[in-house]
C-alpha cells in the first residue's frame, strides 16, 4: 500500500517587482513571518523574491500582502505592478529546496560569504558566515556586494595610516558589512539599525563570526548617532541617503559609502554628495543599482 501523500506545510510567494520595490516588499515578507528570501536580479529592471511561509499562518499574512502591494502600486503608479504566484511545497522538502539556492560567494580580493551549513575552501580569504533565515543582506545583492568591495578598498588605504579605522555601519541588516569590517581589520565598530528583528539578527551573525566581543549593535535611528568614523556606510533607499545627508556627512571623518540606489536615481544621489568637502572617490554600477564612496581629505 502507498504511503499516504503528505499535506503541505509551506507556502512559497514569487513576487517579481521593480527594482523600487525590492527593499519593501522583503522587508514586509520577513516582518509577515516568512522563514527566509531569495532575490533573483538577472531580469533586467525587475527582481523576483522567492519566500517561505508556514501554512498556518499563510492566510492572514496573504490578505495583509495583499492589501500592502496594492498600496505599494499606487505609490509607484508609474512602475508596472507586482506580478504575484503562490504554490504548495511539502514540509519533507523545505530545507533542501531553500538552502540548495544559497552558495559561498568570493567577494573583492579578500571576502567570501558563505551560510553556517557550508564549509568551503577559502584560502586566503576572510569567510563570513551569515544565517540567511534571520535577516536581509547575504552578500549576494549587489547593493551589498558593492559596500564590501568599497570597504576592503577604504581600509586597504587607511591602513597605511591607521592601525584599526573606526567604522559605523548605519542600517545593518544581518550586519555583514559591520563583521566584514572587522574581519579586514577595522576597529571600533558600531552597526545600527532602526529595526530590532535586524539587530537581533545581527547579533546571531557575530555570534557565528566570533566578533560579537568587537561589534557594537545598536537599535536607532540615524538622528540619533553621534561622534566621527573613520568610514561610514549607508546602505539604505535614496529618500532616505537624502532625508540624512547632512548627518551622514557629520559622522564621516574620511570615506562616507552609499548604496541601495536604483540606477536611474544614482546621478541624482551622488550629486546630492558631491557638496561641502566631498569628493566621489570610485562608483560601482552594477546591473540595476549605483554604489560610491565619497572621500574626505584627511585632517592635518
Amino acid at each position: 500500500m502507498d504511503k499516504k501523500r503528505q499535506s503541505p506545510s509551506w507556502i512559497t510567494l514569487k513576487v517579481t517587482v521593480p527594482a523600487e520595490m525590492v527593499d519593501a516588499v522583503t522587508n514586509f515578507c520577513h516582518e509577515q513571518g516568512s522563514r527566509g528570501a531569495i532575490l533573483d536580479d538577472t531580469r533586467s529592471g525587475v527582481t523576483s523574491i522567492t519566500a517561505y511561509f508556514p501554512i498556518e499562518t499563510w492566510d492572514v499574512a496573504s490578505s495583509r500582502f495583499k492589501k500592502y502591494l496594492a498600496e505599494l502600486h499606487e505609490i509607484f503608479s508609474d512602475l508596472p505592478a507586482p506580478v504575484v504566484e503562490t504554490s504548495p511545497l511539502q514540509n519533507e522538502n523545505w530545507a533542501l529546496t531553500w538552502k540548495a539556492h544559497f552558495k559561498s560567494v568570493k567577494i573583492g580580493k579578500r571576502l567570501m560569504v558563505t551560510p553556517p551549513w557550508l564549509k568551503p575552501r577559502s584560502g586566503k580569504r576572510e569567510v563570513i558566515i551569515i544565517e540567511p533565515a534571520e535577516a536581509f543582506g547575504t552578500g549576494t545583492h549587489e547593493t551589498t556586494r558593492g559596500c564590501l568591495i568599497l570597504l576592503e578598498e577604504a581600509l586597504e588605504e587607511l591602513s597605511k595610516v591607521s592601525p584599526s579605522p573606526s567604522l559605523l555601519d548605519v542600517g545593518c541588516g544581518s550586519g555583514i558589512l559591520g563583521i566584514a569590517g572587522i574581519k579586514l581589520g577595522a576597529g571600533p565598530a558600531l552597526a545600527v539599525d532602526n529595526d530590532l528583528v535586524a539587530v537581533e539578527a545581527a547579533r546571531k551573525n557575530a555570534v557565528l563570526n566570533t566578533v560579537d566581543d568587537k561589534l557594537q549593535l545598536r537599535c536607532a535611528p540615524v538622528k540619533e548617532l553621534a561622534g566621527r568614523y573613520d568610514i561610514v556606510i549607508a546602505n539604505l533607499d535614496p529618500m532616505t541617503l537624502a532625508a540624512n545627508r547632512d548627518k551622514l556627512i557629520s559622522l564621516s571623518a574620511r570615506f562616507l559609502i552609499v548604496s541601495g540606489v536604483p540606477l536611474d536615481q544614482w546621478d541624482g544621489t551622488r550629486n546630492l554628495f558631491m557638496r561641502r568637502d566631498l569628493v566621489l572617490e570610485r562608483e560601482i554600477m552594477e546591473s540595476e543599482w549605483g554604489c560610491g564612496m565619497f572621500g574626505k581629505q584627511p585632517e592635518k
